[in-house]
This record gives structure tokens, C-alpha cells and sequence, in this order.
């Protein structure tokens, strides 16, 4: 078969509407991947088809790549695609759909038993099973494999593996296409077939919205296309079912420990777009709770909480654990007021009366919370606490949730710090933490620094792991952001009154001078920010005024790229992150990102996915936690190898980390990320576009969050208006949650 359109010699890249379809045998297996299916292959073309050539000979093999299951030298097949030029490997066909087809003749069918697919057969055993079967071998193998007692030199052994391998090949092949005759892109394709393997079609058939419980990266939209496609009624239960546990994540998501029933299924009517289903929804929510899919409390029928178990588990257990730590008696302080008093006269301080109160109730209290904004002395505090448990002979533990955050916290006491996750200890094998409640941690005091972030699972995870002989020390801005997790867990802890809470408000002299720290408490005060006169270069908080957003996005690159290390000395690739309210518009992340990039201008090797770009140098972000490489959400680092194959190693700060082709989208670019991305983050120097288009984030919380995330220079550049705007707007989303609630019943009836 020739190639559907084209002309003898266009090459590769050259204008070719449609998609093109060759035909050849695999000669050699260059590279694949079980996992993504993603293949390397070398194909000699079959004759008679219109192929790329410089005019002077024409190619005998062909560089082909794409998602393949198991291609094997020797098979025929039947690919679909169009070619490309690689900027490293030169002229190649990129095809979407690889189809096996039986070999053209007997010479091939000989060839291809005989290949390294099939252990134990050689080319004349191949040649006996071809002069037995015919050309028709292969069919008639997979129809009875018995055809191939009898035949000399074949073992049975050698024959049933023959038969296994013959029809794995074809399923794999046969569910692809199926998978992509439902309109799945190749990558979506291969990741299902990966999870579900022989039982892919039978799987779907049965039930496609198991799609977006099962396979990470298919979520209800797809599956319900597919369900749809495939006749399913608008109103099956299946359906119903999917899209209440779907709009229960959706509001995890958004931050929510759980909805409210009549939200719920109110919501759910919504993304299922059916009227009058409430009937069928509550008996759908009620055939949920009994295989215990969700977990509904409250007594009040219509505003019973659901809660998926995961949620319901963990505000519970940490309600449970926390009251538990907060009631044993039976610890003596680890430092007295004679002892504070000498370690600041070693270290050259004066404390504030709140201070001191502070360190003194931090080493004596089971469960304390120490909280205040920039400029208050929180990392005093922090480091008086630890140097004074370790005088005491305490072992002492340290952690923040991100890596950023862990670092921080290691400069400012000099003691070594981790994330959560690493303090608790991952194990692979069982898929949970090493130290919980029956593994505590071996540590007299556990100090846990930004606890904004802290969302409900992980604070969870953690209090378990808190045996009743240690002490927990809690610090946090309860005016940062919450978390990106669900839960509020510093707001509720906050609000419940149960925990000690240590509340720092003075600024004191390190912060005094700061327009960074003066203006962060100007902004919690509803007051714009104080700005230096013109043509003063020694503050450090600027503004920049640009009104529209094209403008504003010029403006930053040029203050992000040459003003600033021009007139500051900081080198913006390493020392300067932008933080963008939103990802869309021209001032968004999206976009900063490409200009940023451009204007970086670093060249060399590079990975294209899609419609992205993946390239040696570039700052990325991880988006999700990944327990196996220990690199968690919010983590930053830079790629230091890019291989179309293999994929990207990113260099973190404490650790090189790779990264196969299906897991790119756990990374993102990160020249500029949004403020809800730099929680826990310290940076020298911000940059921090606002425009009125921003509206709908402009919150005077984001807008402190950002500025405390400067070291050493903040720089505003947008509209004062959407500044003005935002220190306005003191609204905020508000979160669903029952910690306090879970928290003040236990303090009132404490357990036996």
C-alpha cells in the first residue's frame, strides 16, 4: 500500500495535508518503554510505496516512533502517521496507530518465528511450523495451539510459550486499536492499557467510568464521552454513581474535607446535567455508603456531611490524635526562665515579654502553636526552642511540608531539617509511612515550621506518628494562603481553642527598616503599600504602573531581565521568581513562562511532548507528590538531561531525579508559578504581575502571601487598581471542614 498523500521526494516536514500510512517490517527495536509504550523503531519499507529520498536513493530503513505494545523484530506492520524532522536525529515518522499485519510471505513468517521474539525456535523449527501451518500459520496457532504437536525438534514447553506470546501480541494490538477507535489520544490509550492489560475491553464494556477510579490522568469527563458513546442512558447509576465521587474529589480539589448533601447533589445534577434526578442521586448516595465508596455523618438529613473515606479518616484520626497529645500530664518543662535568661545573654538578645512567654510555654506544653507574620521573631523564637531542648539533652526533630520550607527552617536554627514526608519515612512496598502509630518517631521534641500548608491528610499522618512522650511544636501565618490540600487545619486549629497558641504581633529591629515587612502588615491592615521616592535605589519594595496586560507582561520581562540585575546585581536566572495570581491571560503564569524562556535563551539538547518543550536548563516545578523519588509538590529544580527516549533527569536541591516520558506532567515550568505554588518558598527576589484582569484572585491574602515570600527585594508591576483591589477583597473561598468541630467535642469528653 502506498503512503494516502504526498509526492515522490517531499521531505520530511514539507506540507502534507492528512495523515500518512506506511508499510514495512520491524528490523531492529531501537528503544521501548513497557511502561508508555513510547518505541523506537527501524522499519524497511515494502516496495512500491512513495518515501523520502534526496533524489539520488531512496532510504532502506525508516526511523519510526510512537506508542507500540511489544514490538518485536520481525513483525509486519501496517503504521500511521507523518514525518518529522528531529532537531538530534534527523528524518523519522511519527505515528499515532501501529497496526500488526502477517508477514507477506513464507520467507517472512519464517523470518519472524525465527526472531529473538520466540525463545526456542530457530529458523529451522520456524521452517517445519511454516511447512506444517502454511501462510496462515500464525492464525491457525492462535485458533488451536495444538496444531503444533508433532512437529519435530519443537518442545512442548517451547510450543505453548509460542502460542502465549502469539496472542498476547495480538491482544495488546487489538485492545490499542479499540482504544483509540473511542477516541483516545495515544497516551491516554497507553496508559489504560497498561493498568487494565487482557482485561482492557472486557473492563470497559463492563463499566467505563471505572476509567477515572483506576487510570491516573482519565477523569470523568473521559469516561463519560466513552460511556456515552458506548449507549450508556444519561440516568444509569453507573453514571450517577460516577458523578457524585466525581464531584466529591472536585470539591477536594477546591479544598473541602467534605459537602454538605444537598450541595452535593445539587452539584452533581450539575456536572451530570440532568433535572429531577434528586431521587436517583440519594439512592445512588446511598448505594455508595453501603460498599462504603463515602462516608456520610451527621444526624440532620439534609445537611449530612459525605466525606470520601480518605477525608473522613483523617480529620477524624487527627481530631483523636491531637486530643490525645494534649492531655497527658505527665511532662516537665525542658527549659526554666533562669535558663532562657542565660541563653540570651549568650546570644546577644533581648526578648519582648511575648517572647519570652513564648519560649517558655513551646518547651513546656505537649501541643503549643506558634504563629505571627514577617518582622515578629518567629525564627528567634524557633531557634531558642531547639538550642535549649538539645541543651537538655532532648533529641529533637525537624520538618516543614515542602523542601523550600525544610531548608529554611535548617538555615535559620542550624540544626538539619526535612519535609514531612522524608521525616515520616515512605515505604514503597506497602504504599504508607514508616512511623505511625505503632512506629512512632524517636524524638523528644518535633518542631513542624509552615503549617499553612498543612492540609488535613498529611497533619493526619503526622500526628499519628507523635508518640505521647514527645512534644509537638506547631508554627505557622494563619494570613498566608491554606493549603493546597483539603482542609484549614492552622484556621481550625486556631479557632478550636484547644491548642496553646503563642501569638507574636511586635515587629522588632531586624524587620523595622524593611518595606517588605512594613508593607506586608500594611496590606493585613487594608492600607496600600509604602513606596520609595522616585530615583531611590536603596529600598526594597518597588512598584512598576502598567495598565494593560500586554503592557504589564513587556514591562515585567524587561524589569525581571535588566533592571533588576542591573540595577540590584542579582542574577535573575538564579535569584528572581515571578508569582502570578492566575495561569491565563497575557499576564499569567502560562505565558510568563514562554517569555521568560525566550529571554533566557539557553539552547542545546531538548524534549518536545506534545505541544510542549522540554529543555536542558529550564526552571520546573513538581506538581504532585511523588513518595518513590521523594520529591514532593511545590518542589523546584532545573533539567539537566533531556532524551527523547528516556525522558528528563530534573537536578532538586537535594537530589537528581528522573523522569520517563508518561510522568512530564508531574512537572511544570517555573520561571513564573502561582502564589499558591510558593507557599513555603523564600526567594531574593519577587516579581509580581496585577492587572484588573486578575480579578477574580485578587485577595488581599494572595497578595501578602506573595510579598512574604521575598528575601531581599519585592517588585509590583500591573495596576494600582487591581492592587487596590485586592487589599480590599478580604473574601475568601470558603472551606468546608469539621476539625474544630471534631476538636472542641473530644476537649469537652476527653477518651478514657
Amino acid at each position: 500500500m502506498g503512503t494516502e498523500r504526498g509526492t515522490p521526494g517531499e521531505p520530511p516536514g514539507a506540507s502534507m495535508e492528512g495523515p500518512l500510512t506506511l508499510q514495512g517490517t520491524i528490523e531492529v527495536v531501537t528503544f521501548t518503554s513497557t511502561e508508555t509504550l513510547y518505541s523506537v523503531l527501524r522499519v524497511r519499507p515494502e516496495d512500491g510505496q512513495d518515501l523520502p529520498s534526496d533524489g539520488l536513493f531512496r532510504p532502506a530503513r525508516i526511523t519510526a516512533v510512537g506508542r507500540a505494545p511489544g514490538p518485536e523484530v520481525g513483525q509486519r506492520v501496517r503504521i500511521t502517521g507523518s514525518w518529522e524532522e528531529h532537531p538530534s536525529h534527523g528524518k523519522q515518522f511519527s505515528f499515532d496507530s501501529l497496526e500488526l499485519l502477517a508477514p507477506a510471505d513464507t520467507e517472512g513468517l519464517v523470518a519472524y518465528l525465527s526472531s529473538p521474539t520466540f525463545k526456542g525456535i530457530g529458523p529451522t523449527i520456524a521452517q517445519r511450523i511454516v511447512d506444517r501451518l502454511g501462510e496462515s500459520a500464525l492464525e491457525a496457532i492462535r485458533e488451536d495451539p495444538s496444531c503444533l504437536k508433532g512437529i519435530r525438534g519443537l518442545k512442548e514447553e517451547t510450543a505453548a510459550a509460542l502460542a502465549r506470546a502469539l496472542e498476547s501480541s495480538l491482544g495488546a494490538h487489538k485492545a490499542l486499536a479499540w482504544l483509540r477507535s473511542l477516541g483516545l489520544g495515544p497516551g491516554q490509550s497507553a496508559r489504560i492499557h497498561t493498568a487494565l492489560g487482557d482485561k482492557t475491553e472486557e473492563t470497559i464494556q463492563e463499566d467505563p467510568y471505572q476509567l477515572a477510579r483506576i487510570v491516573e490522568g482519565i477523569g470523568f469527563a473521559t469516561a463519560d464521552r466513552i460511556a456515552l458513546g458506548m449507549d450508556f442512558s444519561r440516568d444509569d447509576p453507573r453514571r450517577l454513581a460516577a458523578g457524585l465521587l466525581h464531584t466529591l474529589r472536585r470539591s477536594a480539589d477546591s479544598g473541602h474535607t467534605f459537602l454538605a448533601e444537598p450541595a452535593l447533589l445539587d452539584e452533581a445534577a450539575g456536572v451530570l446535567d440532568l433535572e429531577d434526578c434528586g431521587a436517583a442521586l440519594r439512592g445512588e448516595l446511598a448505594a455508595l455508603r453501603s460498599s462504603e465508596a463515602v462516608i456520610i455523618e451527621g444526624e440532620n438529613e439534609e445537611g449530612r456531611r459525605v466525606y470520601l473515606p480518605h477525608l473522613s479518616a483523617s480529620e477524624r484520626g487527627l481530631a483523636r490524635q491531637l486530643n490525645e497529645l494534649l492531655s497527658v500530664s505527665s511532662l516537665g518543662p525542658l527549659a526554666t526562665a533562669d535558663q532562657l535568661s542565660a541563653a540570651e545573654a549568650s546570644s546577644g538578645l533581648e526578648l519582648h515579654t511575648d517572647q519570652r512567654s513564648a519560649v517558655l510555654g513551646l518547651l513546656a506544653e505537649p501541643v503549643g502553636l506558634l504563629t505571627g507574620g514577617p518582622g515578629v521573631g518567629k525564627t528567634t523564637i524557633i531557634r531558642l526552642v531547639v538550642d535549649l531542648a538539645m541543651a537538655a539533652g532532648a533529641k529533637v526533630a525537624l520538618a516543614s511540608p515542602t523542601g523550600r520550607a525544610a531548608k529554611r527552617l535548617a538555615e535559620a536554627t542550624g540544626h538539619d531539617a526535612s519535609t514531612i514526608h522524608r521525616l515520616l519515612g515512605w515505604d514503597p512496598h506497602k504504599r504508607g509511612f514508616q512511623h505511625d502509630n505503632d512506629s512512632p518517631l524517636e524524638a523528644d521534641l518535633i518542631v513542624v515550621d509552615e503549617i499553612s500548608m498543612l492540609d488535613v491528610v498529611l497533619a493526619y499522618h503526622l500526628a499519628q506518628a507523635v508518640s505521647p512522650k514527645t512534644r509537638l511544636v506547631l508554627v505557622g501565618d494563619p494570613d498566608q494562603l491554606p493549603s493546597v490540600g483539603p482542609g484549614h487545619v492552622l484556621s481550625d486549629l486556631l479557632t478550636s481553642g484547644v491548642v496553646p497558641v503563642h501569638r507574636l504581633t511586635e515587629i522588632f529591629r531586624q524587620g523595622a527598616g524593611s518595606l517588605i515587612v512594613h508593607n506586608a502588615h500594611r496590606v493585613l491592615a487594608g492600607e496600600l503599600p509604602v513606596l520609595p521616592e522616585a530615583g531611590d535605589r536603596s529600598r526594597d519594595f518597588y512598584f512598576f504602573p502598567a495598565e494593560a496586560p500586554e503592557e504589564c507582561a513587556e514591562l515585567l520581562v524587561d524589569v525581571v531581565t535588566k533592571r533588576i540585575p542591573d540595577t540590584f546585581g542579582h542574577d535573575w536566572m538564579e535569584d528572581v521568581q515571578v508569582l502570578a495570581p492566575i495561569y491565563k491571560g497575557a499576564c499569567g503564569v502560562d505565558i510568563l513562562n514562554t517569555r521568560l524562556r525566550e529571554a533566557q535563551g539557553l539552547g542545546g539538547t531538548q524534549l518536545e511532548r506534545g505541544d510542549k518543550v522540554w529543555r536542558v536548563g529550564d526552571r520546573v516545578i513538581q506538581t504532585r507528590n511523588d513518595y518513590e523519588k521523594e520529591v514532593f509538590n511545590g518542589d523546584l529544580g532545573r533539567i539537566i538531561e533531556a532524551d527523547a527516549k528516556d525522558g528528563l533527569v530534573v537536578r532538586f536541591p537535594e537530589r537528581d531525579a528522573g523522569y520517563a516520558l508518561a510522568e512530564l506532567g508531574d512537572l511544570s515550568p517555573a520561571y513564573a508559578i502561582t502564589v499558591h505554588r510558593s507557599q513555603g518558598g523564600e526567594y531574593p527576589v519577587v516579581v509580581l504581575p496585577m492587572v484588573t484582569q486578575h480579578h477574580v484572585m485578587l485577595q488581599r491574602n494572595l497578595l501578602y502571601t506573595a510579598i512574604t515570600r521575598a528575601r531581599a527585594l519585592v517588585v509590583v508591576v500591573g495596576s494600582r487598581r487591581a492592587m487596590e483591589r485586592a487589599i480590599s477583597n478580604t473574601e475568601q473561598a470558603e472551606r468546608t471542614s469539621y476539625l474544630t468541630e471534631r476538636l472542641r467535642a473530644l476537649d469537652a469528653s476527653p477518651p478514657d
